[in-house]
């Protein structure tokens, strides 16, 4: 998908009658056109078929129950997009939360990290609304401090920006990992007990997960049923406008 997002289009305000010549703003481009290509999210069960356990279904709640998370860890890490050994890509990852957010500071708690980063992409966009991805951890600092309020199942700051936090955000620091291996993916790198956890802002995100595709079989050579389901997904958001702030909060377990 080519993201071509308009969050960091801003006007200029002069007088009637401007006095220089630069007051007059010129044509404005919209931001580099990001290309995010999609994953996969798969899930392979295998069974004992004298348990009379239906894998296939079992296949495909698992990931109903587990792509926010993957898509929360993908969007921060990219390593599943790193991994893509397909040749027809020019550049191969996506862009990640750790590899393309522009560091604002490291405050000592989250109420100030919170304030600095509405700040910063108020600045860039014009004062449009934006997105908080943020760790669990992180959103209980912050509702302790009164400064997010819960609204129909959502969480929004008191200047309303929307609040999105997952476990699939784990805090870990903007330091870009484009080599991750093939470790499980998106489960190295994460912060260790005592780090301080980061938090992250962005203009826009968008995301989407596909239908099943399905193969499953039984192997009576020893009576187990196999199924495997897997959804093209991905997410996005806007690499133009996208901070990062430490916030004070420590890791504890």
């Amino acid at each position: 998908m080519s993201f071509q997002d308009t969050s960091c289009l801003t006007p200029t305000v002069m007088g009637e009658c401007p006095t220089c010549p630069n007051e007059l703003k010129p044509t404005q481009t919209t931001a580099d056109t990001v290309t995010f290509r999609p994953v996969s999210l798969i899930s392979a069960v295998q069974c004992s078929t004298f348990g009379g356990i239906d894998v296939r279904q079992v296949a495909s709640t698992t990931i109903d129950e587990t792509a926010g998370f993957a898509l929360s860890r993908e969007m921060l890490t990219g390593q599943a997009a790193f991994r893509d050994a397909n040749p027809n890509n020019d550049e191969p990852g996506n862009p990640a939360l750790t590899c393309d957010s522009t560091v604002v500071g490291e405050f000592d708690t989250p109420s100030a990290a919170l304030s600095c980063l509405e700040r910063s992409l108020a600045e860039v966009t014009g004062g449009r609304s934006g997105y908080l991805l943020a760790a669990p951890e992180i959103l209980q600092a912050m509702a302790m401090s009164d400064v997010v309020y819960r609204e129909g199942g959502r969480w929004y700051t008191l200047t309303g920006n929307r609040v999105i936090s997952d476990f699939g955000f784990d805090g870990r620091p903007p330091v870009c990992d484009d080599s991750p291996g093939c470790e499980p993916w998106g489960m190295n790198g994460g912060p260790a007990v005592g780090e301080p956890l980061w938090l992250y802002a962005t203009a826009s995100v968008w995301a989407g997960v596909g239908t099943d595709l399905m193969r499953d079989d039984v192997n009576r050579a020893n009576n187990t049923a196999n199924a495997r389901a897997e959804r093209v997904a991905m997410a996005a958001f806007t690499p133009c406008a996208t901070f990062a702030a430490s916030t004070g909060v420590v890791k504890t377990c």
